[in-house]
């Protein structure tokens, strides 16, 4: 999954960002999405997604009959987003705003979702940004709801982890090249989640375990 480097040139033309990502991640991360809101998620849920970009994933959620609230920093993501939500006719199943993570403590509310999903958004946040977002990603769930993250991730075996390197580097290098920024694999996400007060339910890895899918629950009160 060290292809999602090249997620911030894509971002740069978000009309081509889902036909590119898909390319790059040889459909993977469209597998995920649809594992994500077949098996993981079920209908009638009021859903909070991270970094909404295009809208794909929030359009396949209402389409499997649940509410989205989704948010992301980048305007002209989000217009692409508001214009495949209109055409596909599901404004009364999805709201997208333009909101930062460091925002959600004063625009997401407390307790108000069954979910919280994010997909290829961490990867691209500092330390401090994903602790951050985690902390409200808690607050704004029920008590005994789910967070869903998948993302790149740092492998932890040292083989895995000289690898990743060989192939990420060169590749980031023209990331940065293009747009003078890249993305991070999030180190040890799982104790990151549980840190944040947050009970790992799985874990699923690439071979490489380069990209993670993650669930974790919120305490029941």
């Amino acid at each position: 999954m060290f292809s999602y480097t090249f997620m911030k040139i894509l971002e740069s033309a978000p009309r081509r960002y889902d036909r590119g990502i898909g390319w790059l991640t040889f459909g993977h991360i469209e597998r995920v999405k649809q594992r994500i809101v077949q098996e993981l998620l079920e209908p009638g849920l009021k859903v909070c997604e991270i970094g909404c970009g295009t809208g794909t994933l929030a359009l396949m959620l209402a389409k499997r009959g649940m509410t989205v609230f989704g948010f992301d920093a980048s305007a002209s993501m989000l217009e692409v987003a508001r214009e495949k939500i209109a055409g596909e006719g599901f404004q009364d199943k999805i709201e997208v705003r333009e909101i930062g993570a460091a925002e959600m403590d004063r625009k997401i509310p407390d307790a108000e979702f069954d979910a919280v999903v994010s997909t290829l958004v961490f990867s691209e946040l500092s330390g401090d940004e994903r602790r951050y977002a985690l902390k409200h990603a808690l607050r704004c769930l029920k008590p005994g709801g789910r967070l869903i993250i998948a993302d790149e991730v740092r492998p932890a075996k040292g083989w895995q982890r000289l690898f990743y390197r060989m192939l990420k580097t060169p590749m980031a290098f023209i990331t940065y090249v293009f747009t003078q920024t890249n993305t991070r694999a999030v180190e040890d996400l799982p104790n990151l989640v549980s840190k944040a007060g947050f009970e790992i339910e799985t874990e699923e890895y690439n071979r490489l375990h380069s990209f993670a899918l993650l669930t974790a629950r919120k305490e029941e009160q």
